[in-house]
């Protein structure tokens, strides 16, 4: 289920739109970024992951945009082929995969290729 409101928890309730996506990003914690990565990616979330996804979240709440794939790689070490396996899936890149798991705005993840 893509959209709707979901209870993950006793405590924990979210909603998302018709293409998956959180809306309201205020909601956003490590138990819906580990259910949105499981249920739309097949993805099972590690340290390295969320690692990765904590440094998107914090760039865009100093910079409102989303950082550059180097701007990744420079400042977690990792490369290129480090992120694609760890995050790209079908047809949606990397960036666009961790925004979204990232609860980032819709319009954002979409421009990154989710």
């Amino acid at each position: 289920m893509l959209g709707g409101v979901l209870k993950l928890s006793k405590d924990v309730s979210i909603e998302l739109d018709e293409d998956g996506f959180l809306k309201d990003p205020n909601k956003w914690n490590a138990e819906v970024a580990t259910y949105i990565a499981r249920e739309q990616f097949g993805i099972e979330l590690e340290d390295i992951h969320l690692k990765v996804v904590r440094f998107f979240l914090e760039y865009y709440q100093k910079w409102g945009t989303l950082p550059m794939i180097r701007t990744v790689r420079t400042n977690l070490n990792l490369t290129s082929e480090k992120l694609d396996e760890l995050f790209k899936r079908k047809n949606s890149t990397a960036r666009g995969v961790i925004c979204k798991i990232s609860g980032l705005p819709k319009l954002l993840c979409m421009a990154a290729g989710c």
